[in-house]
């Protein structure tokens, strides 16, 4: 960022002058706080010489951000947000300065393309939307997230940079985990009060478990890149620490989405991707074929008596195989709405953010339960069918796109890596790629900053990898 770089000089004397006087300001007012300008100036000066301090900054923060609502009603997520729309805006500057002497080859790679098309149909399907101001809402936030995070990555980020970053996101991550263990540990790790053992940092203990879940496998990467003795045992540790983390987040999703690690690693390793994902798509249209089949779906209502929520992990896991575990049977309440609604607007959908202001008038009563009055205004639980019952078939379609290319580019780019370094970056990526599709499944986390941000920041990776490798081969 040169045209950035060249200013820090005048800034830095306009810094100063500006110290001095609101310095004698504040004396003269009797004001301190008004002296944390000048400090804010100089955390500016910082990021105008790099931008990628607020890269660092932001991945500090952001396991501690909270979700914060303004008296209008509006959430935000402070402070982690900020830092958002901060680098949003310098990406735009950025690009406006340097236009013509940017490396475009970032806009031609097929998932950036991908990005284009799913943004242009998300503010397509806003302007026919039921609630347009929340859709244009949702597009807002879709786009300061995909801007700084994957189109400025991909652009300023180096591997250097990269250890500095998944440094800090791990380390702040981990003190969140000895947080979260040391206030459930006063209760008994009873299964009834993980949530609140996460306030005020996370929502549930859903969000809590997909932010270990997907920063898991780059873990494996500290310990490559620190191999002294001491080094190892930290990062060892941390290992225990993140497992003993999932593990008492009592989240099927992740337990899931760890496991499923080793088989996906081997399956990366013999090139056995593509034949995975047909057995995978085959089976999920068997399913589908078999629910809807002369509504067979219907069937599988639930006993409104016996669906209740339990207090025991392991009495839910028994109840998940009954079909008699409230969260599970809200889910297929939720889901056969979705589908009504699918069937109702199949090509644009609802328009994006709005399942929750539509569903109801959709559901069906013989799939109601204790909760389905849905007092926490949460969504369809599966990022899957949202798409397609809020942006249509073809956003579902344009989604399924990015999920089924991403994995398959990253698999090719493996096996044409020659430098281990990077084929162990890539593999860390990829699982992180499989945690969180598997979290979608049955959960709404895309939105969600602590999974969001990571996501479209592990797509500019899979550019950066690529460029790193050529770099290295042609050296």
């Amino acid at each position: 960022m040169d045209f950035l770089k060249s200013k820090s000089n005048i800034f830095f004397s306009v810094s100063i002058v500006f110290l001095l006087a609101f310095v004698v300001l504040g004396i003269v007012t009797d004001t301190v706080y008004i002296w944390s300008i000048p400090l804010l100036l100089v955390t500016l000066f910082f990021v105008i010489r790099d931008i990628r301090w607020l890269y660092y900054i932001f991945f500090l923060v952001l396991p501690f951000t909270i979700e914060y609502y303004l008296p209008s009603g509006t959430g935000i997520d402070l402070p982690g947000e900020l830092l958002l729309l901060l680098l949003t805006g310098l990406t735009l500057i950025y690009y406006a300065a340097n236009f013509s002497s940017l490396d475009l080859s970032v806009f031609k790679n097929p998932i950036s393309k991908i990005i284009f098309i799913q943004l242009g149909w998300i503010l397509f399907t806003s302007l026919f939307s039921s609630f347009p101001i929340v859709s244009f809402k949702i597009f807002a936030a879709k786009f300061w997230y995909i801007i700084p995070m994957y189109f400025l990555t991909a652009l300023v980020m180096t591997k250097n940079a990269l250890k500095i970053v998944l440094r800090n996101l791990i380390v702040v991550t981990a003190i969140m985990i000895v947080y979260a263990i040391v206030r459930h540990a006063a209760t008994g790790f009873d299964f009834s009060t993980i949530n609140r053992a996460l306030q005020p940092f996370f929502r549930n203990h859903v969000t809590y478990a997909s932010l270990l879940t997907i920063t898991f496998p780059f873990l494996f990467l500290m310990a490559y890149w620190h191999r002294g003795r001491l080094s190892r045992i930290i990062v060892y540790f941390g290992i225990m620490l993140f497992l003993a983390g999932i593990f008492l987040s009592f989240t099927r999703a992740a337990y899931v989405a760890v496991f499923a690690m080793a088989g996906f690693y081997i399956i990366i390793k013999i090139k056995m991707l593509k034949p995975a994902l047909i057995v995978a798509v085959i089976a999920v249209i068997i399913v589908f074929l078999f629910l809807l089949r002369q509504d067979n779906y219907l069937n599988y209502s639930p006993d409104f008596e016996k669906t209740i929520t339990y207090d025991d992990f392991d009495d839910i896991v028994n109840a998940t195989y009954k079909g008699t575990d409230l969260s599970t049977v809200e889910r297929g309440y939720r889901w056969v709405a979705g589908y009504q609604m699918v069937k109702e607007r199949p090509f644009i959908g609802f328009g994006p953010g709005t399942f929750y202001f539509n569903y109801k008038t959709y559901t069906l009563k013989s799939f109601e339960t204790y909760v389905s009055d849905n007092p926490e205004k949460s969504g369809i639980h599966s990022y899957y069918i949202m798409t397609f019952v809020e942006q249509g078939i073809v956003g579902f379609l344009i989604l399924i796109l990015l999920v089924f290319y991403s994995l398959i580019y990253g698999e090719n780019l493996y096996h044409r890596l020659e430098d281990k370094e990077l084929k162990l970056i890539l593999m860390a990526v990829m699982l992180s790629f499989l945690s969180i599709y598997l979290i979608l499944l049955i959960n709404d986390m895309i939105e969600s900053i602590k999974v969001g941000t990571i996501f479209y920041f592990n797509l500019a990776l899979l550019l950066l990898i690529e460029k790193w490798g050529n770099n290295i081969k042609s050296a």
